[in-house]
């Protein structure tokens, strides 16, 4: 089986079936196993009957829906923020917001490994940027040096392959009273905080020039973007970005499922599985002599000696029923293998995890 691009022929929690074969997955971001649970499909099918597939149209003009209105009020209040206004797809929902702030203000201070998505919206909207360091707050104050004020800080949440949480306590200290710290939590969504609010709640930060972008395709299981923070910075998106204005939104299918996702999320009990999932698979890792990080992220890569090795594991955890990706992604990292936990694997699916560890890296 090659690595990079699948033929996946169906799936289910923690499972995908490749060349007829059921295999366990170690893959993807359903970190809480909402994109194939039954509550979640029901609401999605409920959608579909209701709306369709597509609503056809800009949410300006008659694309919009009650599913729409309902549910960013609902995430906005998840959040802890005052408003959320749903984008097309995660990727878009930073262009989407730089669109509609960066009109007064035209400097960006970025994390350097920040996802390609934020990469491309500064570029578009033609900021002037400085990059620091991964995670590191120092970094961002030196290169600041010389803007007193007028800028935007724009970083992921966290960074689970590069075994980092950002520091937004520090960052917030370091920005101008006109700027946003613009927080892309595409992974800490559903992850992090005590109520898996995501990074700001386990930073414990809240501020009104925060802003969260995010995605309701990872631990909501979903499909579709959004951008959270203050009211008049929603709106501003709403009024001026033409990324959001020119686009049909998300299926209003979609945004039933995530809704779903969203209120079962809160009553705690899959994210407190995913927890002590998290746990036995940075034991496992450490049982069979691979490094495992302290973080309270689903994620876990690591590497090899060489590509042939790398390849050789691979293809010896498939033979053995196990989908463990070896990645090779447009990041600075090269190529490596990333684990994915979620809260629908089982304590057998750990216990055979170890068992093809041991016998693909022997």
């Amino acid at each position: 089986m090659p690595t990079g691009r699948l033929p996946i022929e169906a799936a289910a929690p923690a499972r995908v079936v490749l060349a007829g074969r059921e295999l366990v997955s170690w893959a993807g971001c359903d970190y809480l196993g909402y994109a194939r649970d039954p509550l979640v499909r029901a609401a999605a099918a409920e959608g579909l009957s209701r709306y369709g597939l597509s609503s056809s149209g800009s949410r300006e003009t008659t694309g919009n829906t009650l599913a729409h209105d309902a549910f960013e009020p609902r995430l906005a209040a998840f959040l802890g923020l005052e408003d959320a206004h749903l984008v097309p797809d995660g990727y878009l929902s930073n262009l989407c917001l730089l669109q509609g702030v960066a009109g007064e203000i035209r400097r960006a201070l970025v994390d350097r490994e920040c996802h390609v998505s934020v990469r491309d919206a500064v570029a578009a909207c033609g900021l002037e940027v400085r990059e620091y360091d991964l995670c590191d707050a120092a970094s961002a104050r030196a290169a600041a040096r010389g803007w007193e004020d007028g800028f935007h800080i724009v970083t992921d949440g966290c960074y689970p392959v590069m075994k980092g949480i950002a520091p937004l306590p520090e960052l917030l200290a370091l920005l101008p009273s006109d700027g946003h710290l613009v927080v892309d939590d595409c992974h800490g969504l559903g992850v992090l905080g005590a109520r898996g609010a995501g990074t700001h709640e386990h930073r414990g930060v809240a501020d009104p020039r925060l802003v969260v972008t995010g995605t309701l395709s990872k631990a909501l299981g979903a499909f579709g973007g959004f951008v959270a923070g203050a009211r008049a910075v929603v709106e501003r998106v709403r009024t001026r970005s033409r990324a959001y204005a020119g686009s049909t939104p998300v299926p209003p299918a979609c945004v039933m499922a995530a809704h779903a996702a969203l209120e079962d999320l809160q009553d705690g009990a899959r994210l407190s599985r995913l927890r002590a999932n998290i746990v036995r698979t940075r034991e496992v890792l450490r049982r069979v002599g691979l490094p495992a990080h302290e973080l309270p992220l689903p994620v876990q890569a690591f590497t090899l000696p060489s590509h042939e090795a790398m390849e050789s594991a691979y293809q010896r955890l498939l033979a053995r029923g196990m989908l463990v990706p070896y990645v090779r992604y447009p990041d600075s990292l090269g190529g490596y293998f990333r684990l994915a936990t979620s809260a629908a694997h089982e304590e057998a699916d750990h216990a055979s995890l170890e068992r093809g560890l041991r016998e693909a890296l022997a």
